[in-house]
Formats: C-alpha cells, structure tokens, sequence
C-alpha cells in the first residue's frame, strides 16, 4: 500500500525528533555572554537569548557555530522563516556541517507538503548529513523512507544494506529493510530480516504483522501462530490476537491447540460464532465427531443458509458414518442458492465418497466421474473413490479407459501418472506400464518417486526397485532418489540393503535429516545401534524441531534405551504435533504403560485403534488393550 507524501513526512517528523543540540567542535570566542544565551534560550527568553548571541556574533561574525546556535534559538523560538534563512547561511559558509545539514534538512521536510522538489532537496542535506557522521542511523533511516516515499527503492534497499551490515542488530533497521525488500519483490530475503527483528524484539507488532502477511502466503501456519504468542503474552487482552493464533494452529494441523484456545474463547464470549464454528472444526480434525456435531447443527439452526455451517456438519456426520444423514445434508447443500464452485465440488465428491462406503459401486464412480478436474487440476479424493469403485467390481480395463483422457491432460502430474502406471499394471498390461514409468521418470524426482509407490500398489516390487536404480545411474547426485530406494527396501524386508543404501546417502550428507530419520527409527525398531541411532536422530530433530515424525523417532528410540522420562518428553510433543497417526498414540502407551501409568496407556491405545481401525497391526493393539484390560479385572478382584 502507497503512502501520501504528507502521511510518509508525518512518519519521518517522527523518525528525526532528535536531540538538536549543536555539536559544536570550537568554544565561542565570547563564553560568558554565549552561556548566558544559553540559559536564557533553555527558560524561554527567546528575545534575550537572540540579543545576546547577536553580540557574540558582530564580534565574530564569521564563525558559523554561532551562527548555528542562533539559528537553533530562532527554531525553539518558532521563528521557522528567519532559522531556515540562517542555517542555509551557515552551509554556504561550511558545507560539511554535519549538525547543520542534518537540522536544515529536518526543517525542510517539516515544510514541504507535498512538494517533491523541497522533498528532494531536504533529501540533499539529510544526506550530506550523514555522509559526515555515517554512525547517524537515524539520519540514514530517515533518508531511506524518504526515498521510498520518493519511489526510490533500490536507491533506499542500497543505503539500507550497509547500515544494516554495519548494525545488524539494530531492531528498526532490520524492519526498514525488510519492508524496503518486500517493496521490490524479495519477499524471501524480507523475511529473512523480519525474522530477525522478531528475534531482537519479538513483541515488534509491525514486524510480525508484515512476517504474519509473508507466513500466510507460503502456508507457514505453525510458524505464524508462533509469532503471535509474544504479542498473546504482553496483551493477553487482544481477543483477536488469540482467535488468529488459533485459527493459523488449525491451518498446521494442530488440531489439539486449536480446539483448546477456540473453546478458551468460546467460554469468555459465547457468542462468538466464528470461535464456536472453528472449534467445530479442530473438533472435527480430531474426529471428536458427536460434540462437533451438536455445535454445527446449533449454528445451522440459528442460520439455515450458512453454507459453511452444513458444509461441515456434512463432514462431521460423514465422520460417524451416518451415511444417510450425510447424504441428505450434501444434497441439500448442493440445493442452496450461491453455493461457490468449491463447495460444490466438496459436496458431489462427498456424495461419490458415501456411496462408495455403503457398497454403491456403480453410483460412487458414476458420480465422481462428474468431478475428476477442479480448477484445471485433478481432484484426487474424486479419483480415488471412482478407481476404489471400480477395483471392488474388478474393472481393471475401465479403470485404464478412465484414467487416459486425464494422462493426456495432465501428462507431468505424477500423482495422476502413478494412479495409470499402477492401474496398468494391475490390468496385466505390464510393458506399457513400464514404458509410461520410464517417460515419467525423465521429468524429475518427484515422478520417479510416485513411479515407484505405482509399483509397490501394484505388488510389483521389482518394478519399484528398477524405476530407481535406473533413475539413480542417470542421476547420481540426486539423493532424494536415494532415500526413496533406501525406503523402497525396507518396506519389502530388505532391511540390509536398505541400511546400505541409507549409509551410502550419510556419506555424502552426514545431515540429510530424512534418512537420519528413517535410518535411526529402523535401528531403534531393530535394537541395535541405539546410541548412534539416539544421536542421528536428535541431530534430525535440531533440524526440524516441528517435524512430528522425527520427534517420535527421538522418543522411540530413548523407549528403547530405557530412557522412559525423555521418552514420554517427545512422545507426548509427537501426538501434539501428529495428533492423527496411531503409531504415534501407540508408542506413547507403551511408555506409559511400561512406566505403569494403564489408565493412560489404554486410552492411547484405543485412540490408536480408533484413528485406523483397519491396520495390519489393529490386532497387536487389540491384545495391548485386552492385556491390560485383564489386569485391571484381576486387581479388582
């Protein structure tokens, strides 16, 4: 947003209220009539002052000190005309005048309106100015937001990188150049210098506003809630402050701080409807169905029309498996007038979804055929229910006939070309499936690497370890492709090969955080190399504090070291952060339960059960919480 010329000067008066005392280098030739100036000066006797400097002046009328120390009188005394008149006096006389240049350069933005041409000539002796005393940060931020105001950005972005190179931990210079950076497109080096405010000051509202704005864009949603708890701490008043904190928390999936501070805020005001329908929603993410439930059909009863509100309640049923309920709701939505394309598209692909989960095979592909493309793009979830539809009736030929218009719309996009390889090569047609693979694979390590999951869907582990080798001997350097081979294996039990190729990447990279990662978690599941493993892992967490997966890696691992309070530590920061993986929930129950904590050991557990009730490892858990089940009937007994 552009400035006024008068509203930038307003901010610039503001920038140079400094100290206009003179820096005079000389003593005045007259220092008993010169002081008594002074003193009548500091108590307002402007007349006196000006009577008695005009004497020590016709004695040394060429010394520009004094001439100087009279026009600062002149200013305090509010005669602007005659001090502006005396200050250019005194330039003429001596250019470099530091303190000279720098107040007449102050008076003349005092003055100047909205005219450029008095803007730029302050500008002149503001940067005279500083070129005598480039230590003058103020100076030199006020001549880089005169500038700005001037349109001069890379004239202003200039001058500001040497004084932050000079004062990098000045808190008002790290934000002016943020904002000059931000002004000429460099978005990624702004936040850079916003971050770096927020660290000398994180309370800084203007900074975390703008770093909040540049957040926001790329989708850093755990990151903008961070910067709003300083602000949340000095005014925990600022009711907004907590609502956008807990929204950007539900944006990161962190479904948990969401739901606590949306209620937080629903108690202190219940009614506050946007606080309730968000708590609904991180209720919702949590599949804490019923209570979402009973607060979606509250707000849809208080407004029928609200599309948002059926929208979710849909969701929310469709969450409990009230199939008929939830069809009837996104039925009826698709009915209301002004229903946005989006939300449409939400509702038809949710109805193919229902129809899928009650056995209507045909009605589930036949209905989400209608939306296979939003918005020029595939649209996954309508894909997987109308390939799953089709796979259960055992239509692998039309699952191919479907899928190829959409191949040749979007030939690059390699989750749509891995669903056709894995299709084709479930329809038996295995050296076309391999001949697309390998078109895919030139395109780049992303497709390479869905390539290979085609594969693996498939049952073809060969095929998924071929498409990699291949890619690998072309790329070498690529370690990503790697990593994925090095996964590749341990999920088909080739553990061996999988921790070669694994140690292959750290040799190259010591700190290549994913294979850390899946190295280290495989060793802790294993027993073996627990020190070097607990290591490798803490190493990826440094990197990655936020990482849900790593985090629980980090806690398995001192499980398996014994290690049972640092365990529960990081265990329990991984259920915050990944609050719907059961393996999670389950590794937390073990550490309480092996710590004797059952009560909450068999929560977890059936937590664990309820997030994936159709996991290959739903039977272990089973025994966990019977096991325990067991115990407690005994102890009763």
């Amino acid at each position: 947003m552009k400035m006024t010329m008068k509203k930038c000067f307003l901010l610039l008066l503001a920038v140079l209220s400094l100290n206009v005392a003179a820096g005079a280098q000389e003593f005045p030739a007259e220092p008993h009539e010169f002081l008594l100036a002074k003193l009548a000066a500091g108590e307002g006797r402007f007349d006196e002052a000006l009577s008695r400097l005009d004497k020590v002046i016709a004695k040394n009328p060429d010394d520009p000190v004094l001439l100087y120390e009279r026009a600062m009188v002149l200013l305090d005394a509010e005669r602007v005309d005659r001090a502006e008149t005396e200050l250019r006096a005194v330039l003429k006389k001596s250019p470099d005048f530091y303190d000279a240049n720098r107040v007449l350069g102050r008076v003349l933005i005092d003055r100047a309106g909205s005219s450029r041409a008095k803007v730029e000539e302050a500008l002149g002796f503001l940067q005279a100015a500083y070129k005598g005393n480039p230590d003058d940060l103020s100076t030199g931020i006020t001549i880089a937001q005169i500038l700005r105001s001037l349109e001069r950005n890379a004239e202003a972005e200039r001058a500001l990188a040497v004084m932050v190179e000079r004062a990098p931990d000045q808190r008002v210079l790290n934000f002016q150049y943020a904002q000059v950076l931000a002004a000429l497109g460099r978005n990624a080096e702004a936040k850079q210098y916003l971050e770096r405010t927020l660290a000398i000051d994180p309370t800084f509202g203007a900074a975390a506003m703008q770093l909040l704005d540049i957040y926001q864009e790329e989708s850093e949603w755990q990151k903008a809630a961070s910067v709003l708890q300083p602000l949340i701490s000095e005014n925990p008043m600022r009711l907004e402050l907590q609502r956008q904190q807990a929204y950007f928390f539900l944006r990161a999936g962190d479904a948990r701080s969401a739901r606590d501070r949306f209620r937080a805020l629903v108690t202190s005001d219940p009614k506050d409807t946007r606080s309730l329908f968000y708590l609904a929603e991180s209720l919702n993410d949590l599949e804490e169905y019923a209570e979402a439930e009973k607060i979606f059909r509250q707000l849809s009863a208080a407004e029928p029309k609200d599309i948002d509100y059926v929208t979710s309640l849909g969701l929310s049923l469709s969450g409990q498996k009230k199939w008929d309920e939830a069809a009837e709701t996104f039925t009826k939505l698709m009915t209301m007038g002004d229903v946005a394309p989006n939300v449409g598209a939400v509702a038809r692909t949710q109805l193919a979804y229902i129809a899928l989960q009650k056995g209507e095979y045909a009605r589930a592909k036949e209905m989400a055929s209608t939306i296979l493309t939003f918005n020029s793009k595939p649209n996954t979830q309508a894909i997987n229910i109308a390939l799953e539809a089709l796979k259960k009736e055992k239509k692998s030929e039309e699952a191919v006939a479907l899928l190829a218009p959409l191949v040749q719309q979007f030939p690059s996009d390699p989750f749509l070309n891995a669903r056709y390889v894995e299709v084709l090569a479930t329809a038996g047609q295995t050296d076309k499936a391999k001949e697309h693979a390998a078109a895919q694979s030139k395109l780049g390590t992303r497709n390479v690497a869905a390539m290979s999951e085609a594969f693996m869907r498939a049952g073809d582990n060969k095929g998924a370890v071929s498409v990699l080798q291949t890619a690998i001997t072309a790329a070498p350097a690529d370690l990503d492709l790697q990593f994925q081979l090095g996964s590749i294996y341990e999920r088909i039990d080739d553990d061996k090969s999988a921790e070669a190729t694994f140690l292959k990447v750290l040799e190259k990279n010591p700190e290549h955080a994913p294979t850390l990662n899946y190295l280290g978690y495989m060793w802790a599941e294993s027993g073996v190399n627990l020190e070097r493993a607990q290591e490798m892992l803490t190493r990826a967490v440094g990197q990655d504090p936020d990482n849900g997966a790593y985090v629980d890696s980090l806690g398995w691992v001192y499980f398996r070291l014994g290690q049972l309070e640092l365990a529960e530590k990081y265990l329990t920061d991984a259920t915050r952060l990944l609050p719907r993986d059961p393996t999670v929930h389950e590794h937390l129950g073990d550490v309480l339960a092996k710590r004797g904590d059952m009560e909450r050991a068999l929560k977890l557990y059936r937590t664990a059960v309820d997030l994936d009730p159709e996991s290959k490892d739903v039977g272990k858990l089973r025994s966990k919480i019977a096991e325990i089940e067991r115990s407690a009937l005994t102890t009763q007994r």
